[in-house]
């Protein structure tokens, strides 16, 4: 079985974007404008990219074998 080290990196960036799209909604509750909300939610999803890789890269080793 492969350790879940190789989840820690991806999972703070995940937990980073997240807490993004947090500030984001805040900001924009704040001011009324959009545009803090967009930027964190399209942050929230460029930082899901590095999890989503590490899934795929582990399912098609598991493939593999």
């Amino acid at each position: 079985m492969p350790s879940p080290r190789p989840f820690a990196r991806p999972l703070k960036l995940y937990a980073l974007g997240h807490a993004l799209l947090l500030v984001g909604a805040g900001v924009m509750h704040g001011t009324g404008s959009m545009l803090p909300m967009a930027l964190g939610a399209s942050a929230c999803l460029m930082l899901t990219v590095p999890l989503v890789r590490q899934f795929a890269l582990r399912k098609a080793s598991s493939r593999r074998l």
